[in-house]
C-alpha cells in the first residue's frame, strides 16, 4: 500500500511538472512578442499576447503585466496584477518592489507605507525600503520611527546612503556636521574624481587623513581601486572594516580590488560575513552561489541561489544559475522548468537552450 501511494504521488508530481512545462512553452512565445512590442513603446500591443494567453496562476505573467500596465499609465490594473503576483509568491521582494511603481504613481502614500513594511518583514535590512519608509515617517514628523529606519542603514552603510540621509541622521541625533575643512577636502576630491584624476582626488584628502576616520579610509579605498592601485585599496578598505566591523559597506567595497586581483577565496569570506550581518542580502548570496558553483560544489551553490530566487523569482542572473545548480544536483525536472522560465525572461537564451538540450 505504501509503495502504491509513492507511485501515485510520483505520478501526480510528474503530471503537474509536465502541465507547468507545457504552459511555460505557450507563454514563452507570448513573452517574446510582448518584448518586441515593448521595445517600440507600444504597451497595448505588448500587453495583448499575454492577456490572450493569461494564466492567473503564473507568477511571471502577472509580474510582467503589472509592469506593462504601469508603463501604459494604467495604475489600477497594474496594481491588480502585481498584487496577484504577490499572492502567488508571498516571499518575493521582486513583486512587492514592482507594486511600488503604480502605488507611488497613484499617490497612495498609506498603501506605499504598507508595501515597504511587507518587504521589511521578509528582508528587515533591505536598504531602499528602510530609507523610503524612514523618509515617509520623517515627512510625517514622526521622528522616532524615522530614526529607527535610518539607524539600520547607517549601521550597514556608515558613510551615508545618500547625502539627504546623512544630513537627516545628524539632525535627528543632534550631532555636529563635519568641519568646513573636511567638507571642502571631500568636495575637492569629488571634483577630481569626476575628471578621472584619481591621484589628485586622493591627495585632496591628505591634510584631513586620520587612521581612525572611517569615511576617509573608505573613500581612499575606492579611489585607490579606481587608480588601479588594488593592494593599497585593500589596505584602506581593511582599515574601514576594522573601524566598523558590523558595516557591510566596506566589505562590498573591498570586493572590487579583490576581484581585480582574482582573490575569490577572500571575496567569499567577505560575502559570508555580509550574509551573517544581512542574511537576505541578494548580492552576497548570489556571489556565494556563483563562487561555490565555480568550485563544482553544487549543493552549497544551490542553497545560496535558492535564497536569491525566492526573493527575486524572475530575475535573470539568479534564475539561470539556479537552473544550472538544479541540473547539477540531479533535479532535472525542476531544472527543465527553470530553464524554460529563463526563456520567458530572455527569449533564445543560449545558456537555457544548452541546459534543455542536455536534459533531452
Amino acid at each position: 500500500m505504501k509503495k502504491i501511494k509513492h507511485i501515485l504521488l510520483g505520478s501526480i508530481i510528474f503530471m503537474s511538472i509536465n502541465s507547468t512545462f507545457a504552459q511555460n512553452l505557450k507563454l514563452a512565445g507570448a513573452f517574446s512578442k510582448s518584448y518586441a512590442a515593448e521595445k517600440i513603446k507600444d504597451y497595448d500591443a505588448a500587453i495583448k499576447p499575454l492577456t490572450d494567453a493569461y494564466d492567473n496562476t503564473s507568477y511571471e505573467e502577472n509580474l510582467r503585466l503589472g509592469w506593462l500596465f504601469y508603463k501604459a499609465g494604467k495604475n489600477k490594473e497594474s496594481m491588480n496584477y502585481y498584487q496577484t503576483a504577490v499572492k502567488l509568491m508571498p516571499y518575493s521582494v521582486e513583486a512587492k518592489t514592482g507594486l511600488i511603481y503604480p502605488v507611488f504613481a497613484d499617490n497612495q502614500i498609506e498603501e506605499l507605507e504598507g508595501v515597504y513594511k511587507k518587504i521589511l518583514e521578509i528582508d528587515p535590512l533591505e536598504i531602499n525600503s528602510n530609507y523610503q519608509l524612514g523618509y515617509i515617517y520623517y515627512n510625517k514628523k514622526n521622528y522616532d520611527l524615522a530614526k529607527k529606519q535610518f539607524e539600520k542603514i547607517i549601521n550597514l552603510y556608515p558613510s551615508g546612503y545618500e547625502p539627504y540621509l546623512r544630513d537627516t541622521w545628524q539632525q535627528l541625533n543632534k550631532t555636529e556636521k563635519p568641519s568646513d575643512k573636511i567638507i571642502a577636502a571631500f568636495a575637492k576630491s569629488y571634483d577630481f574624481e569626476y575628471k578621472k584624476d584619481y591621484l589628485s582626488a586622493m591627495n585632496s584628502l591628505k591634510d584631513i587623513y586620520d587612521p581612525k576616520y572611517y569615511d576617509v579610509n573608505l573613500r581612499l579605498g575606492w579611489l585607490n581601486y579606481l587608480a588601479g592601485l588594488n593592494k593599497e585599496a585593500i589596505k584602506y578598505y581593511q582599515i574601514a572594516i576594522d573601524l566598523k566591523p558590523n558595516s557591510i559597506e566596506p566589505r562590498f567595497g573591498i570586493n572590487y580590488p579583490l576581484t581585480a586581483l582574482g582573490n575569490y577565496d577572500e571575496i567569499s569570506k567577505q560575502n559570508k560575513k555580509i550574509v551573517e550581518l544581512n542574511p537576505q542580502n541578494s548580492y552576497a548570496n548570489y556571489g556565494l552561489g556563483a563562487y561555490y558553483y565555480a568550485k563544482n560544489d553544487y549543493t552549497s551553490a544551490y542553497q545560496y541561489l535558492e535564497k536569491v530566487v525566492n526573493l527575486y523569482p524572475f530575475s535573470y542572473d539568479g534564475l539561470i544559475l539556479y537552473a544550472w545548480a538544479n541540473y547539477k544536483t540531479g533535479k532535472t525536472a525542476e531544472a527543465k522548468l527553470l530553464f524554460n522560465k529563463v526563456l520567458m525572461l530572455s527569449p533564445g537564451d543560449t545558456s537555457a537552450l544548452q541546459g534543455l538540450a542536455l536534459i533531452k
